[in-house]
């Protein structure tokens, strides 16, 4: 073969070889991109269930209408806030560049569930249809990226995030715990056993405060603002043997100035203090007259608006019975004794 020849295959397979290195390229590209999203093509509002698992725990959130519930706590609602903050989190997640392949790296990134550090998340738009099946690794030594692998798909590459990822993984970091938010200056009186609190003079006062004491101001505000925030520890199902055959004995009635109220009973078992709450609303039946004012059909709307609410807090609420931290136990258990307080010395002069 003369040398012309030679050349002429010589640049004929270097001319191949760079198509073939410029299509791999190409194709990597298409594969990966820096800084592209690790779920560019999941759509938050097909995501009917959510799969946690991370060690021995596992979180199951199921969408029941217009909202999550957490399905290991018998169905309990679960928080809008922590569920749309863990669906944002994921959807952010980027991806920094390719980390490996396989079992053996899988092993050692603890992509692989089952594994420390790892967290299993799979996504369904139906309880037997898998959208997303992915895991979280460990992360990196200076904590500025996890490694992630996909099960659902062809690409099963391990691939490195561009941040540190914080995911929520356990039960109570989903469970709605607030019961009620209602501030004091709604409160038109309180009705507890052995004392009584009404407004008088445009504040909540103690009743019959016996001669030689006076007030524990304090404490007084800890029982109008019961209510302010008030949540739980635990949830349990009324007929949860750990509390059946509670003797809920002690009551405490909230009235609110809507003339609607919240009765709230507790019970004690092992130092723990549990409780039960119900609404009231004092009108029972809403007339409506041809012959109502504007503003009269408005009050009666308003009124109507607020007794469906306090229907709706029976419903959800009927079924439960909550166990509660001690600071906010003492709100519902106070006596007439811990309101009150001795003088205070004046100092002579």
């Amino acid at each position: 073969m003369n040398k012309n020849a030679i050349l002429g295959l010589t640049a004929a397979a270097l001319f191949l070889l760079s198509v073939f290195s410029y299509q791999g390229t190409q194709t990597r590209a298409e594969r990966f991109e820096r800084g592209q999203k690790f779920l560019s093509q999941l759509n938050p509002d097909n995501i009917k269930q959510i799969d946690i698992k991370k060690g021995d725990e596992e979180v199951v959130l199921k969408r029941n209408e217009d909202q999550f519930v957490v399905a290991g706590h018998h169905g309990y609602p679960a928080k809008n806030e922590s569920v749309n903050r863990f669906i944002k989190d994921i959807l952010e997640i980027a991806l920094e560049k390719e980390a490996g392949s396989g079992e053996s790296d899988a092993a050692e990134l603890h992509t692989k569930p089952g594994t420390e550090e790892n967290i299993e998340i799979t996504l369904k738009s139906g309880p037997e249809t898998v959208m997303v099946h992915f895991s979280v690794g460990k992360a990196t030594e200076d904590g500025r990226g996890r490694y992630l692998q996909r099960f659902d798909g062809n690409d099963q590459n391990i691939y490195l995030s561009s941040k540190g990822i914080f995911l929520s993984t356990g039960n109570d970091q989903f469970l709605n715990k607030e019961i009620l938010d209602i501030a004091a200056e709604e409160i038109a009186s309180v009705s507890a056993p052995d004392f009584s609190i009404t407004t008088q003079e445009n504040q909540l006062a103690l009743n019959d405060v016996p001669a030689g004491k006076e007030v524990n101001t304090s404490e007084l505000n800890n029982v109008t603002s019961a209510l302010k925030g008030l949540s739980f520890e635990k949830v349990y199902l009324a007929d949860d043997p750990q509390v059946q055959g509670l003797a809920f004995t002690n009551s405490v009635t909230f009235n609110l100035k809507d003339e609607s109220d919240y009765r709230v009973t507790t019970a004690v078992k092992d130092n723990k203090t549990y409780l039960k709450i119900s609404a009231n609303h004092k009108s029972q039946r809403i007339g409506v007259s041809m012959e109502d004012s504007e503003e009269q059909l408005e009050e009666k709307a308003s009124l109507l608006e607020r007794m469906n609410e306090v229907q709706a807090f029976n419903q959800r609420h009927g079924s439960w019975v909550y166990e509660l931290g001690d600071f906010t136990a003492k709100k519902f258990t106070q006596t007439k004794a811990g309101l009150l307080k001795d003088p205070e010395k004046k100092e002579k002069s």
